[in-house]
């Protein structure tokens, strides 16, 4: 199945509150954190280093501004989420490859994931066939699930929200919906700065490699 992708800017901002609740500047201030914390690492880091302290950022930065907006924190067998039982959606964080805010691929996680991962595209396939058969009523303990999949490669910095609904091998393939957070070329339009705002932890964003 072919993926929605929203790429206009007005259809991607009204997604986000439609389906979320929230704006895109928003999902900037989760990914300005992700791309602070990969570019604190140095050489002398390990190997894992900047893909851990992103994600962990991400995590934490998403946890600060939703959970004061109706979001709960919680976590699945080791995936780390927000979800908000109202929206019955679930938000996980992906460092993802080249193919974010690509039209021709989909984007996949840089390193491979075990089967509490590989539940979350069961889960989807599961709420969208109940939800086709039930288009009325929405069964309790049922979440769509999305990630905030975000590329980084020191240069070039994208990011999407999306909805899997593929796994193979360890990665995520498919997916049936896409909002286009950061597109390619968006990032070097923003002006760096402190989050106004982090609920006691900042994040200073230095986007000079060492």
């Amino acid at each position: 199945m072919a993926a929605v992708i929203h790429q206009d800017r007005r259809m991607c901002d009204r997604r986000l509150s439609q389906y979320f609740n929230s704006t895109r500047d928003q999902w900037i201030e989760v990914v300005k954190a992700m791309v602070a914390a990969r570019a604190s690492c140095t050489d002398h880091n390990p190997k894992a280093s900047p893909g851990y302290f992103a994600w962990d950022a991400g995590v934490t930065r998403m946890r600060q501004i939703f959970c004061r907006e109706a979001w709960d924190m919680g976590d699945d067998n080791g995936v780390e989420h927000i979800s908000h039982n109202e929206f019955h959606k679930k938000i996980t964080i992906m460092n993802a490859d080249y193919g974010v805010c690509d039209p021709l691929r989909s984007p996949r996680n840089r390193t491979p994931k075990g089967p509490a991962t590989e539940k979350i595209t069961d889960l989807n396939s599961q709420f969208e066939l109940f939800r086709s058969e039930h288009p009325k009523e929405i069964k309790d303990g049922a979440f769509d699930h999305w990630q905030l999949c975000v590329f980084d490669d020191g240069k070039l910095v994208r990011a999407e929200l999306s909805r899997p609904i593929d796994f193979k091998s360890g990665y995520f393939v498919g997916y049936s919906e896409r909002i286009w957070i950061l597109p390619p070329g968006e990032w070097e339009r923003i002006v760096i700065e402190k989050p106004i705002d982090s609920g006691g932890q900042d994040f200073e964003i230095n986007i000079r490699r060492k």
